[in-house]
This record gives structure tokens, sequence and C-alpha cells, in this order.
């Protein structure tokens, strides 16, 4: 929907059901899961669906963007963490499960402008900040930036969208990470 007023209950339900429903298709079939389908599991029709999201690319948007301001979000309640190194590891497990949303949302997210969007912009100055309050509690070593943080981000997330690759091996790729930029 795109005029400013806000959502009934039972509309911002629905919209809030399309897009849980539309995240676990594209992550089990890709941005080119049957939509039909995505209104079934969301338990309305095809013409709710279209009502809130006039075509296909508006959905896929509309998922990344809600993701990233998930991880905006995050780093926000993380930002007064009590371990830095800690909080920054969390967010970034939570940005390697964002950008493996779907086949090729990694190298997306990481190659993305931030003026891309908004979304985009506020998720990875929540990153930053994270970022900067490592290094500032020398917790990080000095040079590591966001730019760094979301590469490495993103090939995590490439090795989770390869065959036969599990969340265990993510998780001890990105310890590996977080050992990596720790300071010394």
């Amino acid at each position: 929907m795109t005029s400013g007023r806000p959502l009934r209950a039972d509309a911002a339900r629905n919209r809030a059901l399309l897009l849980d429903s539309a995240r676990e298709a594209f992550a089990r079939a890709g941005v080119t899961a049957s939509l039909d389908d995505v209104a079934k599991a969301a338990g309305v029709g095809a013409g709710t669906l279209y009502r809130h999201f006039p075509n296909r690319d508006a959905l896929v948007l509309t998922v990344i963007d809600e993701g990233l301001m998930d991880l905006h979000r995050l780093g926000t309640t993380l930002a007064d963490a009590p371990d830095p190194l800690a909080a920054l590891r969390e967010w970034l497990a939570a940005y390697i499960a964002q950008a493996g949303m779907f086949d090729g949302l990694a190298k997306t997210l990481a190659t993305a402008p931030t003026e891309s969007s908004p979304a985009c912009r506020m998720s990875r100055e929540a990153g930053a900040a994270l970022v900067a309050r490592a290094a500032d509690a020398g917790a990080i070593r000095r040079g590591v930036g966001i730019a760094e943080i979301l590469d490495l981000g993103a090939a995590i997330a490439w090795v989770g969208e390869q065959p036969g690759r599990d969340e265990a091996e993510l998780g001890r790729l990105l310890d590996i990470v977080v050992a990596g930029i720790r300071a010394a």
C-alpha cells in the first residue's frame, strides 16, 4: 500500500502474514517462488497480496528492507551491550542470516550503495557504530571497518548458499572471522 493512511488492523495483520510467508517461500524456493503459494500460506487470496504488493519486485524489496530494518533495530539494541565484540558478533550473525535468506542476496547486500534504500543505509550505520565501538574499546584490530565486516559476512553467507553446508559450519566460520578481527 502506498497511501499515507495507516493500515486497518486486519490489513496490517495480512501484510505481516504475507511478508512472513514470502520470507519462508523465498528462502525455500528463491525469489521466483509462486506468489499464489505465498498468498495461500498467509491464508489470504491473491487479490490481497496484490493490494499490498503490486508485483513480485515490490514484495521482494519489501522483504529485503524489512530484514535490513531488523538489522538496524538489533544494532540499536546492541549499542550499549557490555561486551562490544560480542555485540558485533551477534549483529554480524544476524547480517549473515539476512544475507543468506536467498541465493544472490549476499552479493547484493555487500555491494549495495548505502543510498540504495533508507533501510540499507540505516542497517549499515548500525553495524558501523558497533564496529567503531568495538575498535574504540580495543576489542578489534584498528583499520577494520564496516566494509570489511560486510564483505566477510557476505562471504560466509555465500558459503551457506552452497549445497551441503549447514548452520553449524557457518557458526564456525563466524568464530574464525571474529578471532581474526580481534585485537592482538
